[in-house]
């Protein structure tokens, strides 16, 4: 036995032996579960969705008012359904064609073979297909004349160039654009974008591209600081956070962990924010004086910053409480599929109400009439197992996570404002995941901020349904030449195409 591997302990009595089993067996328990999680990870579904989610509203009859004969926490429960309320149709959009090309096939029989008469049209059939035109690139010539009297005594004449956004440089602002969203929208690195102008027949370095992103950035990064600064003068937040990997800056050829922070609010912009560390002094950096509800998962650096900041109001997250649980589905023994149920009611009622377009007040109606009970039932189940399961399993962890954060978990019952979890933040990073795996790391780690600058910009048009290449192309376009005042006009909020 080498010196590293680890003794077998002593056991001198029968108690003692018991106690040692149970301890090795606890601990072959949780290695079972965390091999057939990262099992899960790589082969297994992503999505948390249960095959019984898949309701309309008409199926959507879990009733909240308990039957007698069976207990609050299992009960039915009956959402008001409005009757022969159409069901919402989903449909793939219609396709954006900007040029349509028209080609007219004439048949070649225009005389009736029976009586010599010129046959006359009765209709047509139609049909299309899709052709794709490959992309170029346009090199746009600007001639300045010079202009000068004879005379000699008055000097030259010529017109100032206007302003660009890359000075003294060759791309025009929709080319910045390009190379900027294919990268961080289509998530092309550099390498192969510089493959794809060569088979346009330019040659633009990998380098090159490299500094009009980075230029492209910094001009972009006045206008995310004021779409932070608009974001933190409300009452309501929500954070994520999510590692990307960078170059460590003392070690060459190896990576380090680094992380893209976001601070978002339903319906508004979406922040990031890259630091080197998750320690709370990033997270301080990130909500500065922030004072209202903040909506997170249950890392212990917010609920540090909430003992140190009044002002800060938590509000938990029901897809993580959620995720624990659908993690802990196959412990054998366990109550995790029920759980699973009530929580499941919990969101049919959030569908049902956005489905319904229901205003704030009427979100907390519904909520305090119909959630609470759920809730108010499901907290004696989740002490039950607190106290039934070991500490360190997964149905323990998930017990023990939903009780921790119970307050701050029901939070979103008196404010019909309040989302009932984060996934609306944790789909604004799903991009930078897709990102990461293509082009492996952001780069050094003074880069950092050029990604969150730009996914911030993307993110932030994409949730107010602005084409992000519009966007950069026109404010590209207008930047060089405005004032700073001007800069509120041109946030995702408040942009108009010129």
């Amino acid at each position: 036995m080498t010196q590293s591997a680890a003794s077998a302990p002593e056991v001198s009595s029968l108690e003692q032996a018991r106690g040692v089993i149970n301890s090795l067996f606890g601990d072959l328990q949780q290695a079972l579960w965390e091999i057939k999680q990262l099992k899960k990870e790589l082969y297994g579904p992503s999505s948390e969705r249960q095959v019984q989610d898949n309701l309309s509203n008409e199926q959507a009859l879990f009733s909240l008012f308990p039957a007698p004969a069976e207990p609050a926490a299992t009960a039915e429960v009956v959402l008001p359904v409005e009757p022969n309320a159409p069901e919402r149709v989903r449909r793939q959009p219609a396709a954006r064609v900007l040029e349509t090309v028209t080609e007219r096939l004439e048949p070649q029989e225009k005389v009736c073979a029976h009586c010599g008469k010129d046959k006359c049209e009765i209709g047509c059939e139609k049909s299309e297909r899709f052709e794709y035109v490959p992309a170029k690139i346009v090199r746009h010539e600007i001639i300045r004349p010079k202009l000068a009297c004879p005379c000699g005594q008055s000097g030259v004449s010529i017109a100032p160039l206007p302003p660009s956004v890359i000075p003294q440089g060759q791309p025009g602002p929709a080319l910045v654009a390009h190379v900027t969203l294919t990268k961080f929208m289509d998530h092309v690195p550099l390498h192969r974008q510089q493959q794809q102008f060569a088979r346009l027949g330019v040659n633009f370095p990998k380098s090159t591209l490299g500094d009009w992103v980075e230029k492209g950035a910094a001009w972009l990064e006045p206008i995310v600081r004021e779409m932070k600064r608009e974001l933190l003068k409300g009452d309501y937040a929500q954070v994520d956070e999510t590692p990307v990997r960078v170059q460590d800056p003392d070690v060459e050829g190896k990576c380090a962990t680094g992380w893209l922070w976001v601070l978002s609010r339903p319906g508004s912009d979406v922040v990031f924010e890259f630091h080197p560390g998750r320690g709370k002094e990033f997270a301080q950096e990130l909500l500065g004086d922030f004072k209202g509800y903040l909506q997170r998962d249950g890392y212990g650096v917010y609920g540090s910053m909430a003992k140190d900041n009044r002002g800060l109001i938590p509000v938990g997250c029901w897809a993580h409480a959620r995720r624990k649980f659908i993690d802990a589905v196959d412990e054998p023994g366990q109550e995790n599929q029920a759980v699973i149920e009530e929580l499941r009611k919990l969101y049919v009622i959030e569908r049902h109400a956005r489905d319904k377009c229901l205003g704030p007040e009427e979100r907390k109606v519904l909520r305090q009439e119909i959630s609470l009970p759920i809730l108010r039932a499901l907290r004696p189940r989740l002490e039950a197992m607190k106290h039934k399961c070991l500490p360190k399993s997964p149905s323990g962890k998930a017990a023990r996570y939903c009780l921790a954060e119970w307050e701050a978990l029901n939070r979103y019952l008196e404010d019909g404002r309040l989302e009932i979890d984060n996934n609306l933040t944790e789909n604004a990073i799903r991009p930078t995941a897709v990102g990461k795996k293509n082009w492996l790391f952001i780069g050094h780690p003074q880069a950092g901020w050029r990604s969150a600058v730009i996914y911030s910009i993307i993110v932030s048009c994409q949730r107010r349904g602005i084409d992000p290449w519009e966007y950069l192309k026109d404010v590209f376009t207008r930047l060089p030449a405005m004032k700073q005042s001007e800069l509120p006009s041109i946030l995702p909020a408040n942009w108009k195409p010129l």
